[in-house]
């Protein structure tokens, strides 16, 4: 996966999508709610991801991840009924996910909608599944909006962007500093990651004292970690996507700054290396799981990965949307019917879904479908990974191994 690829990614993953009350009009005149009422022996479940178009990169992954989870029941069934998933490709697009998701429900007679994982198509996909009265199951999402108000037919097991942004001002919270600045995109990533990190921030006694705007593909932030520094930031919060955390990375040691760098977006395998290639450098990045990837949280996931996928390396987020995908599985198990009504019942009254590779269970219930709130951070300090938070609701550096 490229760095443009996850820019893309996590760009869209917070962002806030213009025209989805138009497209959620246009859903509720057209459909007529066509999904099927009866439980037959064969449960229908339509996923959809973006396998081209802007979004493909990642979105092939939580493909993949959720084929591999779903490999078992695909094959031996649930419950004494046959298992079919559907797959198509909603081209990255929101029209495009409107369509697909209708066909599903209106033609294939599907019992539930899995994926996308992206923001922009999530959200339009969501106003087919609450028009039409089928659950829908996006593995990746973190946007707010998909559970907040509480929608009976949505169902996102990540945790959302305001967990985020809150995880982060309690981990800069215990780095008992000060002053905050901020590296922010000049886009909507960077204005509603400004505008999350300034609310979490005060929650906790802090601010955002200074700010500097930076292109979403610069490569130079020479001259913004310069102003940051003069202005006395004790840490600098990355409000940006791959590409300007590598610059403000190359720009920290260009400089000698080292001030203790906080991303947002997450990270990759290329930035975790360029912030081990300087011993002084402090940096620290959301993941969602338990432990980096290949670490022993992982052994049994990277196994069934690399048997299926010898050629593909996983990220974090690979990690993530196979525990999503076996989470879903779970709840058709606990399903004591397979209409759509059903498999909502099954979903949000099934077991807490622990699992080694997450710090916490994906837990839904009838009042909320969000099912994890867990944000979780490691640093890379001394030119190795060198934190790990272990408490997942606290977030602070006391929990440093």
């Amino acid at each position: 996966m490229t760095i443009s690829t996850e820019r893309k990614r996590l760009s869209r993953l917070m962002s806030v999508v213009g025209g989805m009350l138009a497209i959620g009009l246009a859903v509720s005149a057209c459909s007529s709610g066509g999904s099927s009422s009866t439980d037959s022996s064969s449960i229908k479940i339509g996923v959809q991801f973006g396998l081209t178009g802007a979004d493909a990169g990642f979105d092939s992954t939580y493909q993949d991840a959720a084929k591999l989870a779903f490999a078992d029941v695909a094959s031996s069934g649930i419950n004494g009924k046959s298992v079919s998933f559907l797959y198509g490709d909603d081209a990255s697009d929101p029209a495009t996910a409107v369509s697909l998701a209708r066909k599903y429900v209106t033609q294939d007679q599907v019992s539930a909608l899995y994926g996308p994982a992206f923001t922009t198509t999530a959200l339009s996909t969501m106003q087919v599944a609450t028009s039409s009265k089928v659950p829908f199951y996006t593995p990746g999402s973190i946007n707010p909006g998909l559970t907040t108000p509480f929608n009976q037919y949505v169902f996102a097991p990540n945790f959302s962007s305001a967990d985020v942004a809150t995880g982060i001002a309690k981990l800069v919270k215990s780095m008992n500093v000060q002053n905050v600045g901020m590296l922010v995109e000049d886009d909507a990533y960077g204005t509603s990651a400004l505008s999350g990190a300034q609310t979490a921030l005060g929650a906790v006694g802090l601010s955002v004292n200074s700010q500097q705007k930076i292109a979403a593909t610069a490569t130079d932030a020479t001259s913004q970690i310069s102003a940051l520094k003069q202005a006395g930031a004790q840490v600098i919060l990355l409000g940006v996507t791959a590409p300007a955390i590598a610059a403000a990375l190359n720009a920290e040691i260009g400089q000698s700054a080292y001030i203790p760098l906080v991303t947002f977006a997450g990270s990759n395998t290329s930035l975790d290396t360029l912030a081990t290639s300087d011993p002084k450098i402090q940096y620290y990045a959301l993941t969602p799981l338990a432990c980096p990837v290949g670490a022993a949280c992982t052994d049994d996931f990277m196994k069934k990965w690399t048997a299926a996928y010898p050629n593909q390396t996983p990220i974090v987020w690979t990690v993530q949307a196979y525990v999503a995908a076996q989470a879903f599985v779970a709840g058709l198990q606990n399903a004591k019917d397979y209409t759509p009504d059903g498999i909502v019942t099954g979903l949000q009254s099934m077991q807490p879904y622990s699992s080694p590779e997450l710090p916490c269970p994906i837990q839904f219930s009838s009042t909320s479908h969000k099912g994890n709130s867990c944000t979780n951070f490691y640093g890379i300090t001394g030119g190795a990974v060198s934190f790990f938070g272990n408490d997942v609701t606290d977030n602070t550096l006391t929990d440093a191994k």
